[in-house]
């Protein structure tokens, strides 16, 4: 039995979770059953690992319901969801203040008891795949992977920072103490995009690289197509204009980054996910990266990471128009 008071946790005094009926419980003891019968992967987690977001100000459905999809997932797994409520610091710097808080707290409990790993998912993303455990995106738990403490994407203009997930330690209280300061200790220079902007010039340094890997965008942040995307998720159309960044059945999240019109836009998502249920039911996954997770990481212990491992550039020339030819 799922105790939900420790796997959906607020921050603050105002009440900014979602409600999570008993027709959602339900549905996630369900889905529980369901991905451990059909999906193509060990659908346990290996990890103790979480979701962090934050939303504040008036109640929005897009976002409200991303966050459920979230806390779906966590119910799915047995894991658990933290979402800030409160500003703890101005704009989206604000991001930053709660990990550094929620490391901080995590680090204060015995080291068998606090979380491993959290992925920081942003509001306007949604959870697409509550059958993935987050741990398979993780290198394995072994001291050859002990320096691994932050995993990244890039979108077409660098590091997007709005999904990543990293190792609860002190590494991370570093980083996020480190990226809070930055704007004071270098107030020259031009951060365009905030905290984001900051932390992709941080972890180029030195001092953080060699602890940082990047991975394919799809992997876990995926976009959606900018015309009919939900109907080409819902009907698993491949036109041979769809990017191979673009969402796909299978594919564990779907941002919507930057767009204007995602409060129409991921309502319209949602609904058609609640009709689609389990893609693997019906096998009818487009895409699945564990092979792929698999070979990264044996690439990046040999130190042989090919740019189109850490890129993803070719997966739509690999796995769709060689099988179309």
């Amino acid at each position: 039995m799922i105790d939900y008071k420790n796997t959906f946790i607020s921050y603050g005094t105002s009440k900014c979770l979602p409600d999570f009926s008993d027709k959602m419980k339900a549905a996630a003891i369900e889905r529980n059953l369901t991905c451990a019968k059909y999906a193509p992967f060990p659908a346990e987690e290996s990890r103790r690992v979480a979701f962090a977001t934050i939303t504040t100000g008036k109640p929005a459905e897009a976002y409200q319901r991303a966050i459920q999809s979230q806390m779906f997932a966590s119910a799915v797994k047995g894991t658990s969801t933290h979402v800030l409520c409160e500003q703890l610091s101005d704009g989206a710097w604000n991001k930053i203040a709660f990990l550094l808080n929620l490391v901080m707290n995590e680090m204060l409990k015995p080291v068998e008891d606090r979380l491993e790993w959290v992925m920081w998912i942003d509001r306007d993303a949604i959870l697409l795949d509550p059958c993935r455990p987050l741990s398979s995106f993780l290198p394995p738990n072994t001291t050859e992977f002990k320096d691994v403490n932050l995993i990244t994407n890039n979108d077409a203009f660098g590091l997007n920072a709005g999904v990543f997930i990293f190792k609860v330690g002190d590494w991370a209280t570093d980083l996020f103490n480190t990226i809070l300061a930055y704007r004071y200790y270098r107030p020259d220079e031009e951060l365009v995009l905030a905290e984001q902007t900051a932390m992709e010039k941080i972890i180029h340094e030195d001092k953080w690289k060699k602890s940082v890997v990047r991975v394919p965008w799809y992997w876990f942040n995926a976009y959606p197509d900018e015309e009919d995307s939900v109907k080409k998720y819902r009907e698993g159309l491949e036109p041979e204009n769809l990017e191979w960044f673009r969402a796909r059945k299978g594919d564990y999240v779907v941002h919507f980054a930057g767009d204007d019109g995602r409060s129409g836009r991921m309502p319209d998502w949602l609904n058609m996910l609640q009709e689609v249920g389990n893609v693997y039911e019906k096998s009818e996954q487009q895409r699945d990266v564990t092979n792929e997770i698999t070979k990264y990481w044996s690439s990046w212990l040999e130190n042989s990471l090919t740019d189109d491992q850490i890129t993803g550039e070719k997966w739509r020339e690999e796995n769709v128009d060689k099988k179309g030819s």
